[in-house]
């Protein structure tokens, strides 16, 4: 179920659509989304929120406040 989807997120009063991969391993997953060029890897944590485990390929540079953005779409889901 590599298939590349959309995740909407409302972000400074507009709705942006940021590409998303779900990656399987085993029995659990990661999603994949990229950010302007930039990938970043989100998984779940003990506790079940997500939270951003790969930031390679310069994704450090990527705005906070999207990625809170994104993490706030990721929990209403």
């Amino acid at each position: 179920m590599n298939e590349p989807l959309v995740l909407p997120v409302e972000y400074l009063g507009a709705t942006i659509e940021l590409p998303l991969t779900i990656i399987t391993h085993g029995y659990t997953y990661q999603l994949q989304i990229d950010i302007e060029g930039k990938k970043l890897v989100f998984e779940k944590d003990d506790q079940g929120e997500y939270r951003v485990i790969d930031e390679s390929n310069g994704s450090s540079h990527v705005n906070r406040s999207l990625v809170s953005a994104i993490l706030t779409t990721l929990r209403e889901l």
